[in-house]
């Protein structure tokens, strides 16, 4: 992200209260409270999608913090809830697509192409360890790799206009 303009730090702090993303595994519930706001939701912990809600700053809009939940045991057959758990690579794919969600682009702005797609589609690997996500239907890679394509990465920095980050110069696929 940075090769693109977009710098980003990721550190563990040491009090939730300073956070500005918080990140949790989910069984059956996404809930938090914060400054006089109560969210929950049902979450399916075993699904192959996170759930990203953020919170902006009522006086000018701005975006003050996001939560993160992530299925905390994904499964490689969300039909079967007793099918293996899926893989690292898989977690990490929901992980990624999830914090482009706290970064700024909501739903309205997924891609068929790159990891910040809807839906993803399973690979489902010999071992846990071989485990893969796609973009359904077949648009993009497998991944790992994780990548992005300009339409994110040019979503990404609108949401940080502030930050005076140029175009994308990037071609997208045709």
């Amino acid at each position: 992200m940075t090769r693109h303009g977009i710098k980003l730090t990721l550190s563990k702090g040491d009090k939730a209260i300073t956070a500005r993303v918080i990140v949790e595994a989910a069984t059956d519930q996404a809930s938090f409270s914060w400054d006089n706001v109560s969210y929950s939701k049902a979450f399916d912990g075993a699904g192959l999608h996170g759930l990203t809600v953020p919170l902006k700053d009522p006086k000018d809009g701005t975006r003050e913090r996001a939560y993160v939940f992530v299925p905390a045991t994904p499964r490689i057959d969300i039909t079967n809830k007793t099918s293996r758990e899926a893989g690292r690579d898989v977690r990490v794919f929901i992980l990624v697509h999830e914090f482009i969600h706290a970064a700024g682009p909501d739903n309205d702005e997924h891609t068929l192409e790159d990891v910040f797609c809807y839906p993803g589609e399973i690979v489902k690997g010999d071992t846990a360890a071989a485990d893969r996500l796609k973009p359904w239907g077949g648009l993009g890679k497998e991944m790992p790799p994780y990548y992005l394509i300009c339409k994110t990465v040019t979503n990404l920095r609108k949401a940080w206009q502030s930050t005076g980050v140029g175009e994308c110069k990037t071609e997208e696929k045709k």
